[in-house]
């Protein structure tokens, strides 16, 4: 703003026709700034579906963007309601990031009902080469025509969020070209922490005596993958859908003939299924919390790389 007034002053002492010195001030004034400013009102606005993605876009975005949680701590993103407020925010909002791979259904149907043909949408997980992707667990058994194909749950890999990083960083570069090198350089610089993780990640499953577990839903499978680990079985093949009595005792079986020693739950769903199975598998058997998704007001997982080192820690305690 400072050189564009500096120019008009120039342009006042410049002898022209006056009706030309007044175009070139009117073009001057109406001219678009100079892309985002950092920490300012003009901050670009972002909808994250859930908070590891809200995390992954503050921090490629910095200061430049204001990022707005649609799924809060605590809740599942499979059957989520937007609230009103979110709805407002979408509607004004500049981009819209979302894993993708069938992981929030209700998506495509709110972006419809925000009223915003601007909105720049990204659906990460379609940045993942396909050939890294994991079919879902209905899907690879035939489920009904409409489930996802492939297990949404990327991010808990980390060398696969390198992916979504890229996604979101070339997202922003498109609505804010002019802070382009902003972007690069915070998405180069977070990269390089997620490679870190991995390491991390790596040396310690080195050290465990145990490999085994069952899940409470397929939260876990890319990590398990990636890292050696064996899920044995998962309580829900459908989130929301509680296992049968069958289906525990399946469970159950799977336990006790292959030494499983620790079921893993989820602070999104009831415990109730995840304690019978492991008390019905005679004792030993113990249940654990781990978080897929995180909590912006819990120090311990207020960031994906804190909220991956801590549940890091819980596996490595279970599994030693």
């Amino acid at each position: 703003m400072i050189m564009k007034n500096n120019i008009i002053k120039i342009l006042r002492n410049i002898t022209l026709p006056a009706i030309v010195v007044s175009a070139m001030m009117v073009v001057l004034i109406l001219a678009p700034g100079c892309g985002k400013e950092a920490g300012g009102a003009g901050r670009m606005k972002i909808a994250a579906d859930i908070v590891p993605m809200a995390d992954f876009c503050r921090a490629v975005g910095g200061e430049m963007v204001e990022v707005e949680i649609l799924v809060p701590p605590g809740a599942s993103p499979h059957a989520y309601e937007l609230t009103t407020g979110q709805m407002r925010f979408l509607a004004d909002a500049d981009v819209m990031v979302t894993v993708g791979l069938g992981l929030t259904p209700w998506a495509e149907e709110i972006l419809s009902k925000a009223g915003n043909p601007d909105l720049a949408t990204v659906a990460a997980g379609d940045a993942i080469p396909v050939a890294q992707l994991i079919p879902a667990a209905l899907h690879a058994q035939g489920g009904e025509a409409g489930e996802a194909a492939y297990d949404p749950h990327v991010w808990l890999d980390p060398n696969l969020a390198r992916y979504i990083i890229t996604a979101i960083r070339d997202a922003l570069i498109q609505v804010d070209p002019q802070n382009a090198l902003i972007y690069r350089e915070n998405a180069a610089a977070y990269e390089e922490e997620l490679a870190h993780l991995d390491a991390e990640i790596r040396g310690e499953m080195a050290t465990l005596s145990s490999r085994k577990f069952i899940a409470f839903h397929s939260s876990w499978t890319y990590f398990a993958a990636r890292y050696g680990l064996d899920q044995v079985g998962v309580i829900e093949e459908q989130p929301g859908k509680e296992p049968s009595a069958g289906e525990i005792a399946e469970l159950v079986e799977k336990i006790e003939s292959q030494g499983v020693r620790v079921v893993f739950a989820e602070p999104q769903f009831s415990t109730r299924a995840a304690e019978a199975i492991a008390e019905e598998s005679g004792g030993g058997v113990v249940v654990e919390i781990l978080d897929p998704l995180g909590d912006p007001d819990d120090p311990a997982s207020d960031t994906y790389l804190e909220m991956m080192r801590g549940n890091l820690a819980i596996i490595v305690e279970a599994l030693a």
